[in-house]
């Protein structure tokens, strides 16, 4: 018996390029920003077709994990600071397929002011396609990951140690000697929060049919999920503030 065919967004080469022109005037509505100040610029091969974000808004900053990409204003939370959003989704063609298929997209979200480079990176909103090597199983899709732990532990200060510096010096263990347990801040700065999928379209209090992993099946899907998600990240955002340290 002939296999069902899985059903996952395609589109065109036109297709694509459209849909980024139309996705960034709904994008821009949702967050606030003029035609122009918020773009989604596309880049095509002939076997990948990548969209991230950008416009006049946005500026250009590092993420914890892949090359450096825009980001624009998407709340404002305390006088000068803002919470700001980068999109980046992929697509491929394979073998013989005539359009794009989708592979995977995410949101990141990081705090920072104006014009300043370093804008630490908080979370990730993903949603990825099978086709994608990120897609984990029994792992929720779409989901939430946090990163500001991982953050954290990149901007800790390491100071180098000196051989004259006695007080840093480690003492001589003895064979007996167990290693001294890190203190509660310690573990949680070491906690690797970042790895965890947290499901954000999980239906877990049906009885069926109630899977954490789901995947898009349409392109209607996918921008129905951005904008969505988009809208809700800002209102959820705007309820952070900074407090002193």
């Amino acid at each position: 018996m002939k296999k069902a065919q899985v059903s996952e967004p395609q589109l065109s080469v036109a297709a694509f390029s459209q849909r980024c022109k139309t996705l960034a005037v709904q994008f821009g509505s949702a967050v606030g920003l003029r035609s122009g100040e918020v773009a989604f610029a596309p880049e095509i091969s002939s076997t990948v077709a990548v969209m991230t974000l950008g416009g006049r808004a946005s500026e250009m900053i590092s993420r914890n994990r892949g090359s450096s990409h825009r980001v624009v204003p998407l709340a404002s939370i305390q006088e000068d600071i803002l919470i700001w959003t980068g999109y980046r989704e992929s697509w491929q063609k394979l073998g013989s397929e005539q359009n794009f298929r989708f592979v995977e997209a995410g949101f990141t979200l990081h705090v920072g002011r104006q014009g300043e480079l370093s804008k630490p990176q908080i979370m990730r909103s993903e949603w990825v396609g099978r086709r994608s090597r990120a897609f984990v199983e029994l792992a929720g899709h779409p989901h939430w990951q946090l990163d500001v732990l991982e953050t954290a532990r990149a901007k800790e200060p390491s100071t180098p140690a000196r051989f004259t510096d006695v007080e840093s010096a480690s003492p001589v263990k003895e064979f007996g000697d167990m290693p001294t347990p890190a203190n509660g801040s310690n573990l949680l700065l070491g906690l690797t929060v970042e790895n965890m999928h947290l499901a954000s379209s999980a239906q877990w209090w049906r009885l069926s049919g109630s899977d954490a992993a789901h995947v898009p099946e349409t392109v209607s899907d996918l921008d129905r999920w951005i904008l969505a998600c988009t809208v809700y990240l800002r209102q959820e955002a705007s309820r952070c503030r900074v407090i002193p340290a």
